[in-house]
């Protein structure tokens, strides 16, 4: 019988997003990737790598299937189950940890703190005999795993006292209405904004919030739009230095700049609702700083 194995990753369809139990690692390996760990505070604790966890490949696939002369790096996330899901870590939501949810597995836990560039050469052949152990994950895990490392890069910054509104009405311990909406919906791919000036020291602000949805029905759509709606209407009353456009009864003192950018005004809306041209007037609004800063749940690393 030819036991001959295949020597890339893909042809043992191993890819980006998949995850291997950290089992299949020799204690060389794992003391390998304790070592690898950008915080020295973590690297004595072995629970990090203890037989429960996992780790998931971050390695863009035509990265992960170069062969290691040409690139000699694989980087990993260290995971482990999560004892519950916690709505503030889900969705990409905290910058620093999430709750991600793994059809086979169900819930599990990534921190920023334990992401490690690895040797290929001293990873591959172990993760490629253990093929059969490991768990192929499906295009929504993959693709929200991604968005959360690049939102560490690619938020946007907005004027303080923008940010000052929004996260006095997201932490209003009287009315939830925005934090429940935020972080509890699961048709909201993202909180978008448009704001004019975009300087910090401006007299006055022009705010257009909207809410991209996934592609829901319409009356999920429209559920959610009327929810939202009736928030940015509180919310336009709240700062004299700032205007909602989205409920804002007349633009007569708008400078122009506002006047002829003609914002898309619907408070939710689907890719499909909206031209092309009107997204890119918007720019992601990420709340996570406002509403997700607490460092909830227990680390990675601490024992159970």
């Amino acid at each position: 019988m030819d036991t001959t194995m295949p020597s890339g990753f893909y042809d043992n369809g191993i890819t980006q997003g998949c995850v291997i139990p950290l089992t299949i690692f020799d204690d060389t390996q794992k003391q390998a990737i304790l070592d690898a760990l950008p915080r020295k505070k973590h690297r004595p604790k072995i629970g990090i790598v203890k037989d429960a966890n996992f780790a998931v490949i971050l390695t863009q696939e035509c990265d992960l299937n170069a062969p290691p002369q040409h690139q000699p790096t694989i980087e990993l996330a260290i995971a482990k189950p999560a004892k519950r899901k916690d709505e503030r870590l889900i969705l990409a939501k905290n910058l620093h940890k999430i709750h991600v949810l793994h059809d086979d597995i169900g819930y599990i836990e990534l921190e920023s703190d334990l992401i490690v560039q690895l040797e290929k050469a001293e990873f591959q052949q172990a993760i490629i005999e253990a093929r059969d152990s490991v768990i192929s994950s499906n295009h929504n895990f993959k693709n929200l795993i991604i968005k959360w490392r690049l939102l560490s890069y690619a938020r946007e910054p907005f004027p303080h006292k923008v940010n000052q509104l929004i996260k006095t009405t997201i932490n209003d311990s009287e009315d939830t209405r925005l934090h429940d909406l935020l972080t509890g919906n699961t048709a909201i791919d993202k909180l978008v904004a448009y704001v004019f000036p975009e300087n910090e020291d401006a007299e006055h602000y022009y705010l257009a919030l909207s809410l991209l949805l996934y592609e829901v029905d319409d009356d999920a759509k429209e559920d959610i739009a009327s929810e939202f709606y009736s928030i940015l209407e509180d919310l336009h009353g709240k700062s004299d230095r700032v205007t909602i456009l989205n409920v804002a009864d007349n633009l007569i003192d708008a400078p122009e700049e506002v006047v002829e950018v003609d914002i898309y005004p619907e408070p939710a809306f689907r890719p499909s609702d909206i031209q092309l041209s009107d997204f890119f007037k918007y720019r992601e609004y990420n709340v996570e700083y406002l509403c997700y800063s607490d460092d909830s749940g227990e680390r990675i690393d601490e024992e159970d």
